[in-house]
């Protein structure tokens, strides 16, 4: 199936390789430039998408494993008459019936396509919108598995900071996994973007799944990103593809929950934000807000700055006073995922995940006062998984020196011996201390505080590094 080429960079070079026009493609794929009559030429097709007018980008796929070179599709040098003529490119795929024989030209056109699709509906609904530069990383040899970036080792398809700035790197290994052609996959990583950019994530990443009882600020983003290529491709059903002759694969209804339920699960996030997305409505599903009130939430100032780490908890606290949505049909979506956590902290929520431990979503500590128990399990796995970290949070009343203690419950019956208790200490979404010595059963650290609210990420170093790993329980408090 042939698809237009949209929004993307055409130039006409002549044989030196000096630019004489250029356009950018409409919805068929169309240009128009104007050269002198006369003058040989060539038309060349940038994998770049940019735009300067009141809403902006400028997006690029890049060959990582060929010095970062962009991807150009060349046209044939010709004379370029003295009449008007049309010269049309095509980006074959490289397919030949069994397998990848040729040259794979389409593929970066493939990806930029799908992010072309986000950021026309994001601007339909921000005209403002100002995206900072993005670079794209997709070569025939960036394969799942670990290395250099630049020999093709990428991991997986993902989205990060790098030192070349905010990066989003895609699977092209044939007959092992491809994502060029899996636009879910590639709007999902675009999602992280956006989060990362003109919003706010908290999310410390890794391995995560349907099934999966996670932390609950990877379950948020994860089931956003999920979530958010249903919406821009109007399509539900997320296809990941994989394996030989790339046949193999799996695909989610992100509409529909199977899995795991809860404010802990991705699962249920994708569920609840694609059905206020929708237009269908079917169970406790009565909204049809569409993309807008999504967008405005995440890149409201009162969420990008909260106090509170980024969970289903914060969104669906903004999105009951500030969507225009009846949080009757809000709180109808949210109880049949079994969430329900007021407020941004999740206040009241009862659900536990086979971990009673877990709650209150929030603990708070008070100063001067009784030890507060937090624990780390890897009952769900390690490093991102629900129970490995725990949530706490205190106010300052007075400026002052005051030390945090966490400590091994020698009485508790999860008393896995030899832990390493870490603490992170975060004000106003943003970390100001971490106490992360490898001293054996305690942490403890003294720092200046001013008077306000404070969060703190408390977790066994044990159960994050995934190293000898085991469940155990802590004192926590905080002293004057």
């Amino acid at each position: 199936m042939q698809l237009p080429a949209r929004g993307v960079t055409v130039e006409a070079v002549d044989a030196s390789g000096t630019v004489l026009a250029s356009d950018t493609t409409d919805e068929s794929g169309g240009y128009n430039v104007d050269v002198d009559s006369g003058i040989g030429l060539r038309i060349q097709v940038r994998s770049q998408l940019e735009k300067t007018d009141a809403a902006s980008w400028d997006i690029k796929i890049l060959d990582n494993t060929s010095d970062y070179a962009l991807y150009v599709l060349n046209g044939a040098l010709l004379d370029s008459g003295t009449a008007n003529s049309v010269r049309d490119l095509n980006a074959g795929s490289g397919w030949t019936g069994q397998s990848y024989s040729e040259t794979r030209a389409a593929a970066p056109f493939a990806i930029l396509d799908s992010v072309y699709e986000a950021v026309i509906q994001l601007e339909a609904i921000d005209p403002d919108i100002q995206l900072p530069s993005l670079e794209i990383l997709w070569s025939v040899d960036n394969r799942p598995s670990s290395g250099n970036v630049t020999d093709g080792n990428i991991g997986t398809s993902s989205y990060s900071r790098t030192t070349r700035g905010p990066t989003i790197r895609i699977l092209g290994a044939a007959n092992n996994d491809t994502d060029e052609y899996d636009d879910h996959v590639v709007v999902h990583e675009f999602a992280h973007f956006l989060e990362d950019q003109i919003s706010r994530s908290d999310s410390i990443g890794g391995p995560h799944g349907g099934a999966d009882r996670l932390d609950t600020r990877v379950a948020f983003s994860e089931g956003l990103g999920n979530a958010f290529a249903g919406m821009i491709l109007t399509d539900p059903i997320y296809q990941d593809s994989f394996g030989a002759r790339q046949e193999a694969g799996f695909n989610v209804n992100v509409e529909t929950n199977f899995f795991t339920k809860g404010w802990f699960s991705e699962s249920s996030v994708q569920s609840v934000l694609y059905d206020i997305f929708d237009s269908e409505d079917d169970g406790v599903d009565n909204i049809s807000a569409g993309l807008s009130p999504i967008y405005t939430i995440l890149t409201d100032p009162d969420y990008i700055t909260s106090p509170d780490f980024t969970t289903i908890f914060l969104f669906a606290d903004l999105a009951r006073t500030k969507s225009g949505i009846d949080p009757n049909d809000l709180t109808a979506l949210f109880t049949a995922e079994l969430i329900t956590g007021t407020g941004p902290q999740g206040d009241g929520e009862t659900l536990s995940g086979n971990f009673p431990r877990a709650l209150p979503v929030y603990k708070p500590v008070p100063i001067d006062g009784d030890p507060v128990e937090i624990c780390s399990i890897d009952d769900n796995g390690t490093y991102n998984k629900h129970g490995n970290r725990a949530f706490l949070i205190f106010s300052i009343a007075e400026s002052g020196n005051y030390t945090f203690t966490m400590s091994r419950d020698l009485s508790s019956n999860l008393n896995t011996p030899n832990r390493d208790p870490d603490i992170l200490v975060f004000k106003d979404a943003a970390l100001i201390n971490r106490f992360e010595s490898d001293a054996t059963d305690v942490e403890t650290g003294t720092m200046t505080l001013e008077p306000g609210d404070y969060q703190i990420e408390a977790y066994e170093f044990n159960n994050v590094a995934e190293r000898d790993t085991g469940d155990s329980c802590f004192n926590f408090t905080i002293s004057s």
